[in-house]
């Protein structure tokens, strides 16, 4: 079966396949990452600003940005990894610069997906991926979870599935299988488009251990001695500028978080244990009875 990731020739200049890339040589440029927010782009030279520091949901950085090759980000930033919970891998970086996302390793029985990215990847953190089967799927709820999928991409050559509604963000990569508002990739694990935060913003859904990768559409304050115990939940259109969703951007999260039987939420940052789908509904249901606004509520408020 021919690759349908990778360019093949076209000498008789015949009717293109969905195998053919002529501009794939675009994907030979190095990648550099954004020390401010942590978003890759690839360029023949350090670029000379971020569009995700641009973006109305970001901020730019006070002095001027900077810009890391692979190298220098891996000797910047350390990389660790755990298995939270059996078959579930996190990686992360600390210290590090920038939002700081974790990265999220899934294993089934009919392969292993990756999703969301920390800001980088050292070389043991890929050869331990390598050493659990490799990836064989690839996604991320969002841009400013897209860390180093360059990285995972190079290494692993995994079916990259994203929503086409951010396209727009994944110059660096290379889309093999984009989707619109729903994709099943591997038996048991979904991904749903929410929009919201982003108009491709999209969840992942562990059926069978019932756990929600929601990105940024959730946010946690976590209790200082356990960072699996959620304290409050928020949601918002963008977190660090403190500006609520819609009415409609609401309904449509709630439309998407009632089908799923969730009892785990986790976010690229906060795998929050203690919250489910009861609390999530009760607080949009909270917040579509008001005006819209991106306040932290206390869990346990919401289980009264």
């Amino acid at each position: 079966m021919a690759d349908l990731r990778r360019p093949t020739p076209n000498p008789s200049n015949a009717p293109v396949s969905p195998g053919y890339l002529p501009f794939a040589g675009a994907l030979d440029l190095p990648a550099y990452t954004c020390d401010n927010c942590g978003y890759w782009q690839r360029h023949f030279e350090p670029p000379a600003s971020c569009p995700m520091c641009l973006d109305a949901r970001h901020v730019v950085p006070q002095k001027g940005w900077r810009f890391w090759s692979e190298r220098e980000a891996q000797a910047r930033f350390p990389c660790h990894w755990e298995e939270l919970e059996p078959g579930i891998w996190r990686f992360w970086n600390d210290p590090v610069s920038g939002i700081g996302p974790s990265a999220y390793l899934i294993q089934t029985p009919a392969g292993n997906m990756g999703f969301e990215a920390c800001p980088v990847f050292s070389e043991a953190a890929l050869k331990h991926i390598a050493a659990l089967g490799g990836m064989q799927v690839l996604s991320s709820s969002h841009p400013h979870a897209y860390g180093a999928l360059v990285q995972l991409q190079d290494r692993f050559d995994p079916e990259l599935c994203l929503p086409a509604a951010d396209f727009i963000w994944s110059a660096a990569l290379q889309v093999s299988w984009p989707y619109d508002d729903f994709l099943e990739p591997l038996p048991g694990l979904e991904l749903h488009r929410t929009a919201g935060h982003f108009d491709g913003h999209a969840v992942l859904f562990d059926r069978s251990r019932k756990i929600l990768f929601c990105g940024d559409a959730l946010k946690f304050e976590l209790d200082p001695n356990d960072f699996r115990r959620a304290e409050t939940i928020s949601a918002h259109k963008a977190f660090v500028r403190g500006v609520p969703l819609t009415t409609n951007e609401l309904r449509r999260y709630r439309d998407v978080f009632a089908q799923l039987d969730f009892t785990q939420t986790w976010t690229p940052f906060e795998p929050a244990a203690n919250c489910g789908r009861a609390e999530v509904l009760a607080l949009i249901d909270g917040m579509l009875a008001t005006r819209p606004h991106a306040a932290p509520v206390r869990l346990d408020s919401l289980r009264r």
